[in-house]
């Protein structure tokens, strides 16, 4: 099964476009670039409200099947796949551990034996702060995780997501880093007065936002949150008046909101790899992050950016305060992340290991 001969690939996965996150970004950049090199590429998905049962997106067929989504925490229970309406596949591709998607996919390769390629974004246990939620995840990830991590050939999209992998059972784990388009995301900056600050995720009590809102509220910075969630009522209340909230935006307004800003601040309590940080390294930002999950992968501290503990709001006030005093740090923190974003972290690069993987 060699990359001259083009593939079936089959991808599950529990949420896609035109939801946004990390995960969803990684499988389609993945999906489409192996489209673009001429192998058939179907995704097996979730069917919102108002999606499409079955559409062409990027040269990729997008089957939606019916699920429960248990909100706001985005686990998506499959209740019935069509596997029997999709030629059957030279590969299945999983993502994420605990989500049903994964057990049922791998089930389906197992049962016909196709080659099973599963990939982990995640690097500890789910943090969802609703208990039932919590243990929910808890117990899933206890049984259908290890299993999943124990019978596929597993790739992480970080080394500390292949250290977690291993830790529940994988026997080995290879890095296929997660990454960023860097043509898309090329560093070209917009004119703006004073220093401003941007985030640009959801708006969930895991993603710390409240811990940035509580650095900066008398720092003389402009912060710019994009995003939306069912966090962001309460965030509005705690935001001070140099906070804006934008929304949502599709990529090119992610982009144009750091296009504006001089620093990104990533205060999350658990990541893989933060795709948000490698934007806003790729665009050339001055990065402030929680040193969780692979982010110490990408910034070194002082180096490339700047780490903080998660949830410590004093030191990650005392490096905001530090970069927006000093636009020659800045600078250099940026200039060092993008180079090394650019070097390392481009979807070509992580796209022509996956079709080396997919060859074997």
């Amino acid at each position: 099964m060699g990359v001259e001969n083009k593939m079936r690939i089959l991808v599950l996965a529990p949420y896609f476009l035109p939801v946004k996150g990390g995960l969803i970004s990684f499988v389609w950049q993945t999906a489409r670039r192996l489209a673009e090199k001429g192998h058939s590429v179907a995704i097996l998905t979730s069917r919102l409200k108002g999606m499409k049962e079955n559409e062409i997106i990027d040269g990729i067929q997008v089957i939606r099947c019916p699920s429960w989504d248990v909100l706001p925490s985005r686990v998506s229970i499959p209740l019935s796949i069509p596997f029997n309406s999709i030629p059957k596949p030279d590969v299945v591709i999983t993502n994420t551990r605990f989500y049903f998607w994964s057990f049922r996919g791998g089930r389906f390769a197992r049962k016909h034996g196709i080659p099973w390629l599963h990939v982990e974004h995640g690097s500890s246990q789910v943090k969802y702060e609703n208990p039932f939620v919590r243990f929910f995840a808890w117990l899933t990830d206890a049984f259908i995780g290890k299993w999943v991590l124990r019978n596929a050939r597993i790739v992480g999209v970080s080394q500390a997501s292949c250290n977690f992998a291993q830790e529940l059972g994988a026997k080995e784990c290879e890095v296929l880093y997660n990454s960023v388009d860097t043509k898309f995301f090329n560093g070209k900056k917009k004119k703006h007065k004073g220093v401003s600050i941007v985030f640009a995720n959801r708006l969930v009590v895991e993603k710390g936002v409240q811990d940035l809102l509580a650095a900066v509220h008398d720092l003389d910075v402009k912060v710019t949150i994009v995003g939306s969630g069912p966090y962001e009522k309460e965030l509005r209340a705690m935001a001070g008046s140099n906070a804006e909230f934008i929304g949502e935006k599709d990529a090119a307004g992610v982009r144009d909101a750091m296009a504006s800003a001089d620093i990104l601040v990533n205060p999350s309590y658990a990541e893989g790899l933060p795709t948000m940080v490698l934007e806003g390294g790729a665009m050339g930002l001055a990065v402030v992050a929680t040193d969780v999950g692979g982010t110490k992968e990408v910034i070194k501290d002082g180096v490339t950016g700047f780490l903080v503990k998660p949830k410590d709001v004093a030191a990650l006030r005392d490096k905001i305060d530090n970069l927006i005093k000093n636009s020659a740090l800045r600078k250099r923190l940026g200039t060092a992340l993008q180079k090394k974003i650019r070097k390392e972290f481009d979807w070509d690069i992580t796209v022509k290991k996956l079709n080396a993987l997919l060859s074997e």
